[in-house]
């Protein structure tokens, strides 16, 4: 089993696990055959992509942060209070409140787990989606900062609230292909302040959340956006969020760019502690996440080809990996695992899915 992105979906390949709508509906499950009508009915939904079957030899169990059923679920919800505050009306906060609550159990039934992102890349600029996935990522983050349970619902609720205010920016400035003009970039960093007024206005919501759409721009070096705030000036909240958000923009495709990888998106984390994130925030991103997730295809620097099929805690760079094919492009047979913190002359040289 493997995720494969909407790009790369093709008729014939099994889906390996349910796929769920906005609504908790399943929309395919596991077992069915993808035709033409299948993959463009998953666009049609917002489907990022799919786990399908796969060669045997590239058979990896995959595991789950949060379930696909309550992270669509939760899409719906986000999806609603979007629609309702676009069109002047007021919405209840409770179903979405009861959702993001459920993604804080899931995740906190395992808080030592590892984050393999392959499952939750958005594309085409899904703002819902994202919405959830920085959810999903601050609430890591917020572990290890030793949240209480409230406290990690608040977070959550700002996290997923987070971008409320760019319902009031046209959608063809959100996804400009070309740089941005001055105004445009103005009309962009408005989304700040309007998901302040937005979020402080409803009593739903508590006023450290409505925080976190006020701030989650600022840098701790005083240069970022709506008030230049220093660190020390920025509630925790919106320092966790601001890595977040950030990190998985980086992994995500847009319609004018791809995702990057996560190793990718890791390094220029690090080289931005301090300047664009608190220190703090950024180190506990970046010792949760793994850079080459369970099911990616890596090349080895023995010019072999290999599946990571599993994670080292105390070297997350160093996984272990299937060897699928050698150096001269021939298969091999018979499979065989190597563990790179005992394989020290071998190394990753880049990533491959």
């Amino acid at each position: 089993m493997k995720y494969v992105s909407y790009k790369d979906l093709q008729p014939g390949m099994c889906i390996a696990r349910p796929i769920y709508g906005e609504d908790g509906q399943v929309l395919l499950n596991s077992g069915v055959i993808l035709n033409e009508n299948y993959i463009a009915r998953l666009y049609g939904n917002g489907i990022p992509g799919a786990f399908v079957l796969t060669d045997h030899d590239e058979e990896v169990e995959v595991p789950e942060l949060v379930t696909q059923r309550t992270r669509q679920s939760v899409i719906g919800h986000v999806k609603h209070v979007f629609e309702s505050i676009e069109l002047g009306k007021t919405f209840d906060m409770t179903p979405l409140g009861e959702s993001v609550a459920a993604i804080v159990d899931e995740i906190t039934a395992n808080p030592n787990v590892l984050i393999n992102l392959t499952d939750i890349r958005t594309f085409d600029g899904n703002i819902f989606a994202h919405c959830v996935n920085v959810c999903i990522l601050s609430i890591i983050i917020g572990i290890k900062f030793n949240l209480n349970e409230l406290e990690l619902r608040e977070l959550a609720i700002g996290a997923i609230l987070h971008d409320i205010g760019k319902i009031s920016i046209p959608p063809q400035i959100l996804q400009k292909r070309g740089p941005l003009t001055q105004s445009e970039f103005d009309l962009v960093k408005r989304h700040t302040v309007n998901g302040w007024h937005i979020l402080r206005n409803n009593n739903g919501i508590p006023l450290l959340s409505a925080h976190i759409a006020y701030q989650h721009h600022e840098q701790p070096n005083g240069k970022g956006y709506p008030r230049e705030l220093l660190d020390e000036q920025i509630y925790l909240y919106a320092k966790i969020v601001a890595v977040a958000d950030a990190y998985d923009a980086m992994t995500s495709a847009r319609v004018y760019r791809q995702g990057m990888m996560p190793f990718q998106a890791l390094r220029v984390i690090r080289q931005l502690r301090e300047i664009q994130f608190n220190t703090t925030a950024a180190d506990f991103l970046i010792s949760s996440v793994v850079p080459y997730p369970i099911g990616t295809r890596v090349l080895l620097s023995s010019a072999e080809i290999g599946v990571v099929v599993d994670v080292n805690i105390e070297d997350r760079e160093r996984p272990v990996v299937r060897l699928l094919f050698r150096a001269d492009g021939s298969k091999y047979h018979l499979p065989k695992e190597v563990d790179l913190m005992r394989e020290e002359s071998l190394r990753i040289v880049r990533s491959l899915s």
